[in-house]
């Protein structure tokens, strides 16, 4: 029975892009909408433990999410052809009013979240720790991007590299409103502590 997913056309390290051309899987346009599906992958996983946990404004939260999720097919069809031979593909744009509504959740979050002053050691929760670690692969997602960018400097003209950088701003914040005061900051004491105690058994 033919496989649903499984072409095979993979098989030798090349892949085809939107734009019609096969690269290596190690071409930053394969590395670039790879780490699109790493991301997405993680968010979709948080949508699912906030709907799960019911933090404060789970529904708002859960939304904005799934609203993330649809971004990351557009952001992966632009990585997919990044000097977009086939606009036909792309069925949005990522620009000012994606970024200007990123802001207002991110500013929604911080009007319900006060921060220590200083910074976070550990998440305080495994909710948080999970957006924590999604916040990270949205760091790295965003180096593929700019990878990108230099190897295709029309990609990213509008506006994708900032709201990605704008994206693991917001998920920090979401860390620290789903801990909500339960906070862990650096406190360097424990560090001092081991190394009092390496010395005494020195």
């Amino acid at each position: 029975m033919k496989s649903q997913v499984t072409t095979k056309s993979g098989d030798h390290g090349k892949a085809m892009a939107l734009d019609g051309q096969w690269y290596s899987k190690a071409h930053p346009i394969m590395e670039a909408t790879g780490a699109v599906d790493e991301f997405r992958g993680h968010a979709a996983l948080i949508r699912q433990l906030i709907l799960q946990e019911q933090p404060e404004g789970a529904d708002e939260l859960a939304a904005c999410l799934l609203w993330i999720l649809h971004c990351c097919f557009i952001i992966g069809t632009e990585c997919s052809d990044p000097e977009g031979v086939h606009p036909e593909y792309r069925q949005g744009v990522i620009g000012p009013e994606a970024l200007a509504r990123l802001e207002k959740e991110q500013a929604w979050l911080e009007d319900r979240t006060r921060l220590p002053q200083a910074f976070i050691v550990t998440a305080s929760t495994p909710l948080a720790a999970q957006i924590d670690i999604a916040s990270a692969v949205a760091r790295r997602l965003e180096r593929s991007l700019v990878r990108l960018h230099e190897t295709a400097p029309a990609f990213g003209s509008g506006g994708v590299l900032a709201f990605v950088n704008r994206l693991s701003d917001y998920l920090y914040m979401l860390a620290r409103h789903v801990e909500g005061a339960k906070h862990t900051p650096v406190d360097y004491a424990y560090f001092k502590a081991y190394e009092g105690r390496k010395e005494d058994a020195e």
